[in-house]
């Protein structure tokens, strides 16, 4: 590819970018929402549901038109058949994930410039200083990995239904905004389960959002490593989060051996490392190279597939792996048996 076709590739990619902002604007203000809610509105109605001051949102309005987000019929808008799909139940899982990481990702690269020569890390997640970013963050793990979960990782542990039928505890260790357990008790009705995150932001998000099973799901704010478990612990969940806490691997074994019984099982789910160089310059795995990037912001690194092998087999227990199906993802079972 010579110069002009890079140019040309790159300011190519610029409106489609512009396009995401916008539609970030429209999903985290509440005005996509309250269009697809309330059907065609005028601009003083818009203003008075949704408290976004006039001007900004005029200017608002007139940019998702031109992007194709919002129609307009005389004074009133409403939403236009691709702005709907940010909203409707059944495509926003695959269409946010885009909006938010066209946000995300640049915060990350700032953080990246503003630590780089001082080798400084910021030891929280997500490594942003906008707390208005946080809850779209969660928002985001939730809408991307959701699927994957219920498509490729459920199906590959069927154990779960005998930790359903016993009534087992399954802990979810970096819990986040709770999706995952939320996602279990909806289609198993005995178990419970704790999510654990040290993001007081991430676990006020679980709390509201499983008001209605609060008897089975219980969020805590905590370190895990100072985190009191129950006597019996069937599950151990570590979703993504194992390279978070990678630099504690040591403690983080010792805690795990304490408390695994005889039928109690670990699942870790990860992004995979390659072994070789070589294998970042395949399409599929870019984004683990740019993911490997902004990590350090926080100071985690992924992991390669024989690092997490051999944590499950420190912890006394032997390993199965699964591939899936994006071939960026591993799932690591580990069983005392």
């Amino acid at each position: 590819m010579n110069l002009e076709q890079l140019l040309t590739q790159w300011n190519d990619l610029i409106p489609t970018l512009q396009a995401l902002n916008v539609a970030y604007l429209g999903v985290t203000t509440g005005i996509f929402e309250t269009l697809h809610t309330q059907g065609k509105l005028s601009i003083e109605s818009l203003e008075e549901k949704t408290g976004i001051e006039s001007e900004y949102l005029k200017r608002f309005c007139m940019a998702a038109y031109a992007f194709d987000f919002l129609d307009k019929t005389e004074t009133l808008y409403s939403l236009a058949p691709m702005g709907q799909l940010f909203v409707d139940e059944n495509t926003k899982q695959k269409t946010l994930p885009a909006v938010f990481q066209s946000v995300f990702y640049p915060l990350m690269t700032s953080q990246i410039l503003k630590f780089a020569k001082t080798g400084a890390h910021l030891h929280t997640f997500p490594p942003f200083e906008d707390p208005g970013v946080f809850p779209w963050m969660w928002a985001m793990m939730e809408h991307k990995f959701s699927s994957l979960f219920l498509n490729e990782v459920l199906p590959k542990i069927p154990f779960i239904e005998e930790i359903d039928r016993q009534r087992g505890v399954v802990v979810d260790i970096g819990c986040g905004n709770g999706w995952l357990l939320r996602n279990l008790a909806k289609r198993f009705t005995k178990l419970k389960g704790i999510g654990i995150d040290v993001s007081r932001e991430g676990v006020e998000q679980a709390q509201s959002l499983s008001a209605g099973q609060k008897e089975r799901l219980q969020f805590i704010f905590a370190d895990f490593f100072a985190c009191s478990l129950p006597p019996k612990v069937s599950l151990f969940i570590f979703s993504r989060t194992l390279h978070h806490l990678w630099t504690e691997k040591s403690r983080l074994v010792e805690k795990l051996a304490a408390h695994l019984e005889s039928d109690s099982k670990v699942l870790v789910w990860e992004p995979l490392w390659p072994e070789k160089l070589d294998y970042l310059k395949q399409e599929k795995m870019k984004p683990i190279a740019f993911q490997n990037l902004h990590e350090n912001v926080e100071g985690n690194r992924l992991l390669e597939a024989n690092e997490i092998e051999g944590f499950l087999k420190a912890c006394g227990l032997s390993v199965q792996k699964f591939l899936l199906e994006n071939g960026l993802d591993a799932i690591f079972i580990g069983t005392k048996d």
